[in-house]
C-alpha cells in the first residue's frame, strides 16, 4: 500500500479503514514568482473513451486490493495508529531547515498548489534531463510544465483533458522523448512540443502501470491487467522479452502494482507493494533476488512512495519521510532523513535528487555530503 500525495486521508486497500496523514508545512516559496511566458503549442487530445470499459479499467486493481486478508490491513492500521505523533513531527519539518542536517543540503525549491503557470495541482510524476530541465506531469489538469534548471517556468502542454485519464508513470530518453503511461495506454511524446508520435502495446492489451527508459534506449514497462507482467521493447519499438507474473511468479503471492526502475548496466528492480519487497531482474530478464520487505527493522519498509537509482548502481527509496539506501545487490547500506516524503523522484547529474513533495513543490537536494557514509 502506498501513500499518495495530497491525500487527507489514508484508505487501507485490505480493510478499507481511514486514518487521518498530516501534511508537512513547508515555507512558502513561491512568492515573487515570475513565470517566463512562452508561445502556446498545440495540444494533444486523445479520443474520450465514455462507456463501462473505462470504468472497468480505472477500478481493476481497487477491486483486487480488497480482495486482500481483512487480517493484514487491521495489522497496518494499529501500526500506523502507534506511530502516528512521530511521522506527524517528521512530516512537518520544513524543506529548508534541513541544510546541513545529515550532510544533506537544500538546493532549490519551487511550486506550490494553484492554477497558474510554475505551480501545481496534483503533480504527480517528474522528469529531469541532462542540463537539469525539468518536466512535470500532472494528473488533474491533464498538463505537463516545463522548468529550466533554476525552476524558472518555461512552457507547457496538455497530454489529455482535465480529469479524463490519470497519469501513472513518465520516463524521459536521451533523444527527448517522454514515454507516458496513461489511460493504461504507453504513449509517446515529443518532451518539448507534447506531439504524439507514437506508441508502444502489450500482446494482451492495456494495463500499463509504470515505464522506464534504459541508457541503451530500449524501454521497460510494467503491466497489471490480471498478472503482473514486466515488458521490455527494444529502442525500435519491438518487444525484447515479456516477463509473466515477474513478481508473483517468484513469490507465489498476486501482485497488480509495480514499480520499476533500471540501472546503467540495464538490471530491472521491482517493487510489489502486494508483495512489499524489491525483485531484481538481470537485462535479459533473469530472477537475481529479492530484498527490501515490510517490517520495522532497518532496510524494511513501512509505505515506499518512490524509488530512484543513484550513478553508482545504489537504489534510493522514500519511505514514509525516510530515504532507505541499498546497494546494487540489495544489501541494506544505510537510512536519511530529507524532511519529507517524495511522491517521484530522480537522482542525476552526480548526486542531485529532485522530488515531487507533499506541498506539491519539486525540491532539489545536494547528497554529495552523504556519499562518505555510504
Amino acid at each position: 500500500m502506498k501513500i499518495k500525495k495530497g491525500e487527507d486521508m489514508l484508505t487501507c486497500p485490505y480493510c478499507d479503514s481511514t486514518v487521518m496523514v498530516p501534511r508537512s508545512s513547508s515555507p512558502d516559496i513561491t512568492s515573487g514568482f515570475t513565470p517566463v511566458q512562452t508561445p502556446e503549442t498545440t495540444p494533444f487530445q486523445p479520443p474520450v473513451i465514455l462507456n463501462a470499459e473505462r470504468i472497468r479499467r480505472s477500478c481493476s486493481r481497487t477491486i483486487v486490493s480488497m480482495a486482500v486478508s481483512l487480517l493484514l490491513g487491521l495489522g497496518i492500521l494499529v501500526f500506523f495508529l502507534m506511530n502516528s505523533s512521530g511521522i506527524r513531527e517528521l512530516l512537518q519539518d520544513p524543506i529548508a531547515s534541513i541544510t546541513g542536517k545529515s550532510g544533506i543540503s537544500a538546493v532549490l525549491e519551487f511550486g506550490g498548489e494553484g492554477m497558474g503557470a510554475g505551480y501545481f495541482q496534483d503533480p504527480e510524476v517528474l522528469c529531469v534531463d541532462s542540463q537539469g530541465n525539468m518536466y512535470v506531469g500532472e494528473s488533474q489538469t491533464g498538463r505537463i510544465q516545463i522548468f529550466d534548471s533554476a525552476g524558472n517556468y518555461t512552457g507547457q502542454w496538455i497530454y489529455a483533458e482535465s480529469d479524463e485519464f490519470y497519469l501513472y508513470s513518465m520516463a524521459l530518453s536521451r533523444d527527448g522523448l517522454l514515454y507516458m503511461a496513461y489511460d493504461n495506454e504507453l504513449y509517446i511524446h515529443e518532451a518539448a512540443t507534447g506531439e504524439l508520435v507514437g506508441s508502444l502495446q502489450h500482446p494482451d492489451g492495456w494495463g500499463f502501470d509504470d515505464v522506464e527508459v534504459c541508457d541503451d534506449g530500449s524501454i521497460v514497462a510494467s503491466w497489471y491487467c490480471n498478472r503482473d507482467d514486466i515488458i521490455k521493447f527494444s529502442p525500435d519499438g519491438s518487444i525484447d522479452f515479456l516477463l509473466q507474473e515477474a513478481i508473483s511468479g517468484q513469490s507465489g503471492d498476486s501482485e497488480l502494482d509495480t514499480d520499476i526502475i533500471v540501472d546503467g548496466s540495464g538490471n530491472i528492480f521491482a517493487y510489489g507493494s502486494f508483495n512489499g519487497s524489491i525483485f531484481k531482474f538481470s537485462p535479459d530478464g533473469r530472477f537475481l533476488n529479492r530484498f527490501g520487505t515490510d517490517g520495522d527493522r532497518p532496510g524494511q519498509f513501512t509505505f515506499p512512495s518512490s524509488i530512484c537509482i543513484d550513478p553508482q548502481g545504489r537504489l534510493w527509496v522514500s519511505d514514509f519521510g525516510d530515504l532507505i539506501v541499498f546497494d546494487n545487490n540489495g544489501t541494506y547500506l544505510d537510512t536519511f532523513n530529507p524532511g519529507t516524503t517524495f511522491y517521484d523522484m530522480v537522482i542525476v547529474n552526480g548526486y542531485l535528487l529532485y522530488g515531487i513533495t507533499n506541498d506539491d513543490t519539486i525540491v532539489q537536494l545536494d547528497l554529495s555530503g552523504i556519499m562518505e557514509d555510504l
